[in-house]
């Protein structure tokens, strides 16, 4: 019996085919999956190229003797579950099967446990959690138009808020203003406009990096952008761990490519939770949420 663990997200996804007590065989990368980006057409395309690859790189001639999980944003909702439930029996992936949201397998890969809590910084963000009782609760994750605080995409509009807010003189001047121009390479302020309203929100959301980068040569309005961040992460956080009652020490893991690559941004976090939540052990994660799939394929046996 073989395990296939996917992470299929809106920017790419990512396979790992495992023996059933976990050897890695192969692993595979791909474009987005999530079909609220892409279509269902190309959600199927996409995951029947993964496991097509996946099973040539490992000689396994029949997809009966794979075990799957899927972790996908939205599939903790019964209509995405559905949707995806019909391209997964498209594919031959019938009753061996685990149909979960991105956030869980983020949760199980890094920590290594069925229980705790995941604080993610992308693009988007959320927070989640699972209690040993196997009660779950989440916050944040309403995307960029209700919410997302803490995301990628929150700190780069408020980076270029502040750029215009500078311009008008509603603000005082940031060095955001010459950081983001160059980066863009763009000549003044009311360049902006035409390039916002141009861009993906995954493309404002890199912008992210010109704040925090700003933040670290001490600029105070991007200190207080990155503070801000800060602030509504550990508030969405707090309202799951209230939620969840845990007993006694749990995990709290640090997941999305803003927390993992910028290590200020975790560093406040482990402040903020040292003070307010000291029974939590705050880490980055073991593994990639691709494994995490793959260990709850295991604990299912």
């Amino acid at each position: 019996m073989y395990i296939v663990g996917i992470d299929g997200g809106g920017t790419r996804t990512v396979g790992i085919l495992t023996t059933e007590t976990g050897e890695h065989l192969a692993q595979v990368e791909s474009g987005p999956s999530n079909y609220h980006v892409v279509g269902e057409a190309e959600t199927r395309t996409v995951l029947e190229n993964i496991i097509s690859e996946l099973r040539e790189k490992a000689e396994i001639p029949s997809v009966a003797s794979i075990r799957f999980c899927l972790g996908m944003a939205g599939l903790g909702r019964a209509e995405d579950r559905k949707i995806i439930g019909r391209i997964c029996d498209e594919l031959g992936m019938s009753g061996n099967r685990i149909l979960t949201h991105d956030a869980h397998i983020a949760l199980v890969g890094g920590t290594e446990k069925q229980h705790g809590v995941i604080v993610i910084s992308g693009t988007g963000a959320i927070v989640y959690g699972i209690n040993a009782d196997g009660k779950e609760a989440r916050a944040s994750g309403w995307g960029y138009l209700l919410g997302d605080e803490g995301s990628g995409y929150d700190i780069a509009i408020k980076g270029l808020r502040a750029v215009v807010r500078a311009a008008d003189g509603r603000a005082g001047s940031t060095a955001l203003t010459n950081r983001i121009l160059n980066e863009l390479k763009l000549n003044a302020p009311d360049e902006l406009i035409r390039w916002a309203h141009a861009a993906s929100r995954g493309t404002l959301a890199q912008l992210s990096e010109v704040v925090f980068n700003t933040a670290r040569a001490a600029d105070p309005i991007a200190e207080q952008i990155v503070d801000d961040a800060t602030d509504e992460l550990v508030c969405a956080a707090n309202s799951v761990i209230k939620q969840l009652e845990f007993d006694g020490t749990f995990d709290v893991v640090l997941s999305g490519g803003n927390l993992i690559h910028q290590p200020m941004f975790a560093d406040k976090l482990r402040h903020r939770f040292a003070k307010i939540q000291p029974k939590a052990a705050v880490q980055l994660p073991k593994h990639e949420p691709a494994y995490g799939a793959v260990l709850l394929v295991q604990d299912s046996f």
